[in-house]
Order: C-alpha cells, then structure tokens, then sequence
C-alpha cells in the first residue's frame, strides 16, 4: 500500500514537473523576434522587390530598403516596437537586426544611404545592448531617444534626450543634445535659425509627431498584457526567490518588501533577476510623464536599481529619470517631481559613484519665478549625490531650450491668428 501510494505521489510531482516544463518552452519559443518593414504611403522597394501598401515584411541583416516615388513612407518596426521611418528617395541597409534567446539583448544597426530618417525608440538599450544608425564614415549611437538625420543637408536632430556621434575614422566623439542641431560632417553646432530657416521640414516633422503619438497609443494598450498573471508561475514562485520577485512586481506588493527579497540575492543571482526585470520594463519605458501610468515606470525602476550591479546599466536608468525630471519640471507637476527623486534619492550611494552633472540633463531655466522655491525643495534630497546647482538666480532666463519652446508655439498659433485677422476684416 505505501509502494501505491508513494508511487502515486512521484507521478502526480512527474506531471508537475512536466507541466512547468511545457510552459517555459512554449513561453520560449513561440515569440516573435523578428523585425519589419511597412509601407504607410506610396511605393518603396525591399531588396528591389516592389511592395503592396500596409503588408509587413521580414528584414534581415543587409536587407535593403528603399522608398521610390515622393511622398513615400516607409516605417522599420523593430523587434522592441521602437520604429525608424523613411521618406521618399531614401535607402538604408540593415547591418544588424538580434535579439537574443533570452530577450536581454538587442542590437539594431542600419547605415543611411541616402536622404532622411526619423526614429523613435521606446526601449532603454542597458550593458550589452544597443541601437546605431550609421551615416558613411560617422555612427550615431543610441540609448534611448527621438532623432531624425538628413544626410543631405548635413545634420542630426534630437528631439528628446541625446545621442553620441562618433567619427570612425578619427575616433571623435560629441554629444548631440535635444533640440541642438549638429552638423554630421564637421560635429559643429547649426545655429536655431539657420535650422528654422534652411533645413527644417515642417511636414515631415508633424507627420513624425502624429505617427509617434499614434505609436504611444498602441503600446498604452498593450501595459495591461504586461501583467496578465499564470497560476503557473505562483507554483514556480513557492520554489523560486527569483519567480517569487517576479510574482510580487506583477501584483503590485510594496515596494520596499521587494526591495528586501532582493537585497538577499548574491550577485550572479541579482544579475538573473536584474534580466529578468529590465525585459518587463522594456514595456513601461516609453511612457511620458503625463501618462497616468508613469507611477508604474517609477515602480519598475526601484526595483531595477536595487537588483543592478552593473554601473552601465545603473547610469542609463538614472538618465533616462534625470531626462523625466526635465520633462516634469517643463510641465510644473510638483507632485510627480517629488515621486521621481524619490526613486534616485533611495539609491544615493549607487548614483552618487555615477558621478552624474545634474544640470546637463534638467533644464532650470525653464523654472518659472512662482515655482521657484517649491521646486529646489523638491530637488534638494538630490544635491549631495548629484552635481546640482540649485542657485535658480543664477540661470540665464532665455536658452535654446526657451527659444525651441517660443518658435513650437509661434508655428502651431501664427497661421490661426493670420487667419482669424483676415476673417476679422472680411
């Protein structure tokens, strides 16, 4: 009878054991990493093949892709939802399109062979991974950002955060800042009004700028797909610490618990759970601070500094919240400020060793005069750890960023105003 009955436990623990296995292979190998290519307008070509309106195509490494007729539009959606648009009369070779097995690492790499590209990333690319856009002999290296490069008119754009371009052959490097135009042949700074007046293309931008919030829709959709839970995994998680973290992030239990659990892992361990984390967050990384789920962004992003051993990866998710705080700061929202530094002021010790210029990523100058006092209480749990001036009097009161702010506002309102003068004197 106990030969019966220890029998029967061995196969019910066999079909557990079966189970659990089925689901981490199927859950492994039914993904998708492929990237592709749509026409949004006109006619384009993919390895001279011509292609129908609105039909995804699979890319490959030295695929090449070229738009034909003007107003063509071509948009590459990369594997991580990140795209790169095309417009017409413009070609790109893909160099490098991988995504490994385990999904922690990604590397895109195109080189622009002729005319114009716009492109949005919505992933942070961390240690071993990365997004490059090559333009002849200058390499445009990416973490995460808004840019678009005009070979012919010689010069890249940043419309949100930053880039490195690098000279292949001299092996100099400069930082392209947002809203900074620089020219790609000679790393030189375009003056604003050069760029307003002989460069800037207004309907390729707008049509950027409605394509990109139509982009950030569809990923607000899918945040709920992040969380979907799987009895299975709360099985995994009675046996694993690592499922356990994992099960605890998607049911939204405190913070500072999982901050503990992970706090107990040795290094090789926080490393696996550090992964494991970052390609969730992969999903959240997109959102703007007026979404009204940046709380979540922010909860991810505590558990991601706490499991990080890696000074590279720990430096992206610090900038990428410095370039948050900008962006909170330009819409006054106290509230979300406070949260915000919140985050990096519960891991001083870490960020501090970054050694980090503060005011190269948060714009000051943008404070206005009643919110003064109010934002550098905010900021103050920052100054010992950050490079930070908080002297607001200091600060010039019109920089680029002010001057980019007025002309946004001047080309969305004068037409209206020209136009309601005229109605007036009808």
């Amino acid at each position: 009878m106990k030969k019966i009955k220890n029998k029967f436990i061995f196969i019910i623990l066999s079909l557990i054991v079966l189970v659990l296995w089925l689901q981490v292979y199927s859950s492994s190998n039914h993904i998708d990493t492929n990237s592709y290519a749509l026409l949004i307008s006109w006619t384009w070509y993919i390895d001279n093949d011509l292609l129908k309106f609105k039909k995804r195509q699979i890319i490959n490494v030295w695929s090449t892709i070229k738009t034909v007729w003007e107003d063509s539009v071509v948009v590459i959606e990369w594997w991580d939802n990140s795209i790169t648009r095309l417009w017409w009369n413009s070609e790109v070779n893909i160099v490098e399109n991988y995504v490994s097995s385990d999904l922690t690492k990604l590397q895109f790499s195109f080189k622009l062979v002729t005319w114009k590209t716009w492109t949005h990333l919505v992933s942070i690319f961390g240690k071993d991974s990365y997004f490059k856009q090559y333009i002849d002999d200058v390499e445009a290296w990416v973490r995460w950002t808004v840019f678009e490069v005009n070979k012919e008119k010689d010069y890249i754009i940043v419309q949100d955060h930053e880039v490195t371009l690098k000279n292949l052959k001299n092996q100099n490097e400069i930082i392209v800042w947002e809203k900074k135009p620089v020219s790609i042949k000679t790393f030189s700074f375009i003056e604003l009004q050069q760029y307003l007046n002989n460069l800037k293309n207004n309907a390729w931008e707008e049509l950027n700028k409605k394509l990109d919030k139509e982009l950030i829709l569809k990923l607000q959709s899918s945040i709920n797909k992040l969380h979907s839970n799987n009895p299975i995994n709360s099985i995994i998680g009675l046996f694993s610490d690592k499922q356990d973290i994992l099960n605890s992030l998607k049911n939204w239990d405190n913070i500072d618990e999982i901050k503990l659990k992970i706090s107990k892992l040795n290094e090789s361990e926080k490393v696996k759970i550090f992964n494991e984390i970052f390609t969730k967050y992969q999903g959240l990384n997109f959102l703007s601070v007026n979404d009204e789920n940046y709380d979540k962004k922010l909860y991810y992003k505590e558990a991601l500094l706490q499991s990080s051993t890696n000074a590279e990866n720990t430096s992206s998710l610090v900038k990428n919240t410095l370039y948050d705080i900008n962006d909170i700061i330009e819409s006054n929202n106290l509230m979300k400020l406070t949260d915000s530094v919140k985050v990096l002021a519960n891991h001083k010790e870490l960020v501090k060793e970054l050694n980090i210029d503060f005011n190269k990523y948060v714009n000051l100058s943008l404070v206005p005069d009643w919110l003064k006092e109010s934002m550098i209480n905010s900021l103050t749990p920052l100054k010992d750890i950050l490079n930070i001036n908080l002297d607001l009097s200091s600060l010039k009161s019109l920089d680029w960023a002010v001057k980019w702010k007025i002309n946004e506002f001047l080309d969305e309102n004068v037409g209206w105003l020209i136009d309601s003068i005229k109605n007036l004197k009808k």
